[in-house]
């Protein structure tokens, strides 16, 4: 469904036109400024015109244009200067413990941590589905984070991220989850009707200072700002063959999101005032044998327990279609306009109590991914 994004793949990130010989050695490359490549990272570069040519080893240093790279497997020969570097997996190359790959395949893009020392082998991919693997994986790659199960991995990118998906399918609502961005955009485009939809939704907010709403000099030069975290839109087209493209910006900084939604939806019920949202935390914290604080910082949860009002003539659809959902990864939307309601997870229980004869009451609690 993915067509187009401005965050590069693991399999086309960078280029270099320097004249190099292939070679075991190290290897300097003049590539672009801004790559996503860090230091022990292993790349591959490889002839634009024949990719049987390679280098592949691991970064030594990254900086401004500058790439340096301790080659320690190479195929093919000669002296080229037709480069591509990307990530990626050899069989030939000797794995430390601890060392990290980024594969990109059609169905598959991941990154994996070798357990142990590891030379030969099948791919990190296939590894892990042995009943001893010697790789682990780590969480998707940084393009397709957007996308995978988890709302604390984050798809980042100075200054703005783009993606263009075509679904296929009938859908109607879209959400944004653990947005690190001052607007996201987005558009539905028919091939027929042309834009059929589009907004943009602003996702700074100023936090008044004080105790009433009230502004006046002080709270215009001291209120803090808050950045809306996430947001959903329920409703917004019912066309087949939609293209959808989204545009979330952040001038100047780092725009980051850790989840988008795509989906059909359902109301389940009107939720009632007293609804609970919190966090559960996964954090370590403890003291040391003198008394001094040790913290492990780890991931974290949303929740929330809330009350619904349930048509009674509805009763029986509500129940069989959360049964039906009870193992499914869902998005649930409290409040449209309460960010904290927002929530990517499974309900962990809910009961219907028959309350009055034009409707009934529903509670339910919904645990959050990380």
């Amino acid at each position: 469904m993915l067509t187009a994004s401005n965050v590069p793949d693991v399999d086309d990130i960078g280029t270099s036109a320097t004249s190099l010989l292939i070679a075991v050695a190290s290897k300097t490359f003049t590539t672009q400024a801004n790559l996503p490549f860090l230091a022990g990272e292993w790349l591959l570069a490889y002839s634009t015109a024949t990719p049987a040519n390679y280098m592949y080893g691991k970064v030594t240093s990254y900086t401004g244009t500058t790439l340096i790279i301790n080659v320690s497997v190479n195929g093919g020969a000669g002296t080229l200067a037709d480069w591509k570097i990307s990530y990626g997996w050899n069989v030939a190359a000797a794995y430390l413990d601890g060392d990290q790959v980024q594969l990109s395949t059609v169905n598959n893009h991941k990154i994996y941590e070798a357990l142990e020392n590891v030379t030969g082998g099948t791919s990190p991919e296939l590894d892990v589905l042995l009943a001893a693997p010697k790789w682990l994986e780590i969480s998707a790659t940084n393009r397709w984070k957007a996308f995978d199960t988890s709302v604390g991995s984050q798809t980042s990118k100075a200054t703005s991220i783009t993606y263009t998906i075509t679904p296929g399918e009938v859908f109607d609502s879209i959400g944004f989850l653990n947005l690190s961005a001052t607007a996201v955009q987005f558009t539905l485009t028919d091939p027929v009707d042309g834009v059929i939809y589009t907004e943009t939704v602003e996702l700074l907010d100023v936090i008044i200072t004080g105790t009433q709403p009230i502004i006046d000099w002080y709270a215009y030069f001291f209120s803090a700002i808050m950045m809306t975290t996430a947001f959903a839109r329920p409703g917004i087209s019912l066309y087949l063959n939609t293209v959808l493209t989204i545009t979330i910006s952040y001038a100047g900084g780092t725009a980051a999101v850790g989840a988008i939604i795509i989906g059909t939806q359902m109301t389940i019920g009107g939720t009632q005032y007293g609804a609970g949202v919190g966090i559960r935390d996964y954090s370590v914290k403890g003291a040391d044998a003198f008394g001094n604080p040790v913290i492990t910082t780890r991931a974290y949860s949303k929740r929330m327990s809330c009350e619904l009002t349930v048509p009674t003539n509805s009763i029986a659809d509500i129940q069989n279609t959360l049964a039906r959902y009870r193992t499914t990864l869902l998005l649930w939307v409290g409040v449209d306009d309460y960010a904290s309601t927002i929530i990517y997870g499974f309900y962990r229980d809910f009961n219907i109590v028959l309350s009055y004869p034009a409707f009934a009451i529903c509670s339910i609690e919904i645990e959050g991914m990380t």
